[in-house]
């Protein structure tokens, strides 16, 4: 009677833990609402490669009588994202579930913070590609950045191209210079005036997306939202109202990863680039799932929640950057 019992309660506490997989299973990781980034679910391997094409050049003019002339495109430079899976697991003991009911509670708070834990992780390593842009190498081991195969940084003085003859190009502002309304001009035209990699004009000319860390926050909502000019008293129009919006991130700041210059680094990305020419990718293999099961020979239940993903860019045309040193 009393193990009818126990099974009982058993059953009791797993009906509660289903109740908090039900209360976390859609969460969204906020870094999406950004939109600088393009997703791709459940792909079929577990590496993921991309390769952009350099287009055609200009239509050439013939004579009357003349023919047509060909052309080639070229490819691009790869990107290959390598899922990694991570997980934790919160165990619940059976004597913990039947003599400690407010630790039970406890424990089940821990369930869901597995989620939160999960949604976290996510948060965290979408926003490393941009602490780690101006390197070529990862500053945290357990958040891989998946790069661009050009062998320089996303944000780079030198991105070298594929096609023959066509010079290195640019993303990243002359000399680093700290953000103010001049050199947010500046990193805009970094994108507007870039060059593909055949040499010719990407033509991005709509609205920019600034994004800074918690540090450059009232300095660039009084850059970006102010209603006059903000470094002026001469009540100067704001260039940049309605046209470059901004975003302050927690996760790109010196206090939560310890990069040097993350406080000062400041970021700009064409705002409305197109489905699928976004700079930054999310490649998720195995969606974030929570589950539980009771353990046959400890009697715990053991709650899980696993995923698997991979996150890097695959272009860097479209955005602009500065470490902020001015060096």
């Amino acid at each position: 009677m009393k193990t009818n019992d126990f099974s009982d309660f058993v059953n009791g506490v797993s009906a509660r833990v289903n109740e908090i997989i039900d209360q976390t299973q859609d969460l969204t990781p906020s870094f999406l609402a950004s939109g600088l980034f393009d997703t791709v679910d459940t792909p079929d391997d577990l590496v993921y490669r991309t390769q952009g094409v350099t287009g055609l050049s200009y239509l050439e003019a013939k004579d009357e009588n003349g023919r047509l002339k060909q052309d080639r495109t070229y490819p691009a430079y790869q990107t290959e994202y390598v899922m990694q899976e991570k997980g934790k697991v919160v165990s619940v003991s059976q004597l913990l579930m039947k003599t400690r009911p407010a630790k039970l509670e406890e424990k089940l708070n821990e369930v869901r913070q597995l989620m939160l834990s999960t949604q976290r992780s996510l948060k965290k390593h979408a926003w490393q590609i941009l602490v780690d842009g101006f390197s070529t190498s990862d500053s945290s081991a357990n958040f891989p950045i998946m790069r661009l195969a050009d062998a320089v940084s996303l944000y780079s003085t030198a991105h070298p191209s594929k096609v023959p003859g066509v010079a290195n190009r640019s993303n990243r502002g002359a000399s680093d210079p700290l953000l103010s309304e001049t050199s947010l001009f500046t990193l805009q035209n970094l994108i507007r005036e870039q060059l593909n990699g055949r040499g010719m004009e990407v033509g991005y000319d709509e609205d920019y997306l600034l994004v800074v860390p918690p540090a450059l926050t009232k300095l660039a909502t009084e850059v970006c939202k102010s209603e006059k000019k903000s470094d002026s008293a001469n009540n100067d129009l704001n260039f940049y109202s309605g046209v470059t919006d901004m975003l302050s991130v927690n996760y790109l700041g010196n206090a939560s990863n310890g990069v040097a210059a993350a406080d000062t680094s400041w970021y700009v990305f064409a705002k409305t680039p197109g489905e699928g020419n976004r700079c930054l990718k999310y490649v998720s293999l195995i969606a974030p799932k929570i589950e539980q099961q009771v353990d046959f020979f400890t009697k715990a239940v053991n709650i899980s929640v696993d995923a698997a993903w991979a996150m890097g860019y695959s272009n860097f045309e479209l955005t602009s950057g500065s470490d902020g040193t001015a060096n």
